[in-house]
């Protein structure tokens, strides 16, 4: 009979690689650190900054955002490098507004160099922050039933964490309209959707900074009272979300809303960004 969890040693330890651009995947994070003891939390960027990429623990999770139906660039240059060691319970936790394309298949493409693949692949759906392609922000109402549906999913998940249970992605058929966004934003997403078609609104901008902390990858700076940035860019949209005065614009973005996690908070995002 084939068994529906991994029987590892009893003296856990657990490691998440985490991104994150407007909180949704931090959430995600936080909640299990919280339920789950001696469980660390470990800044993807931050980990190929330092290079550091030897890994042992007895669960290992990546958590991140989906991206065009698929893992983020960032995450998947992660994969490439990593290397674990021992026989860990592995795991992804894909946050997106519901549709995860080929995501979970890329990472266990990537797995598969070491002899590995996901023992779970969890799904967790949130408030949608994509602004750039199209509005696909929530509404008020949206995001309060999505936020209260997520918090009760997130438990399933930290229970299916401790007890070592696999769960497996089950597809679903995206629209035409979907895998025509995914194909046209992997195509145009480092040509035309990247950080050379961000705009500062002089009059609504203050310089205060938010935009540089936020973002995940360090690549925002504010020289001479101007803010640029330095072509080092995810698309997570942390800045344009996060900025207080809605002062950053990317193509059609000026008057439609921002979202980050309403339970995270501008100096725990600030922490997370530090962590290696």
């Amino acid at each position: 009979m084939k068994k529906n969890h991994l029987e590892l040693n009893e003296n856990d330890s657990t490691i998440l690689f985490l991104f994150s651009g407007t909180g949704n995947s931090l959430n995600a994070a936080i909640k299990i650190q919280e339920s789950i003891e001696n469980c660390e939390i470990l800044s993807i960027p931050k980990v190929l900054e330092e290079k550091k990429f030897n890994y042992g623990a007895t669960k290992i999770g990546f958590i991140f955002p989906v991206h065009f139906q698929d893992a983020p660039h960032i995450v998947r240059e992660l994969l490439k490098n990593i290397k674990i060691t021992g026989n860990p319970y592995v795991f992804a936790i894909a946050t997106s507004g519901g549709e995860n394309g080929k995501t979970f298949q890329t990472i266990n493409k990537l797995l598969d160099s070491q002899n590995r693949n996901l023992h779970s692949e969890f799904s967790l759906v949130l408030p949608s922050n994509s602004i750039i392609m199209e509005d696909r922000t929530s509404t008020p109402e949206e995001i309060d039933r999505l936020i209260k549906n997520s918090e009760v999913r997130i438990n399933e998940i930290i229970e299916k964490i401790t007890k070592n249970e696999i769960e497996k992605f089950i597809p679903t058929k995206a629209s035409f309209k979907d895998r025509f966004g995914c194909l046209m934003g992997k195509i145009f997403l480092y040509r035309i959707f990247n950080d050379r078609r961000f705009k500062v609104d002089d009059e609504s901008c203050v310089r205060c900074g938010t935009c540089v902390s936020v973002c995940p990858m360090n690549n925002i700076e504010i020289v001479d009272d101007k803010v640029s940035w330095n072509h080092n860019c995810e698309v997570c949209s942390a800045c344009i979300h996060w900025c207080p005065q809605n002062a950053i614009q990317h193509f059609n973005t000026k008057g439609v809303p921002r979202y980050h996690h309403p339970d995270i908070t501008i100096k725990q995002f600030k922490l997370y960004k530090s962590k290696s």
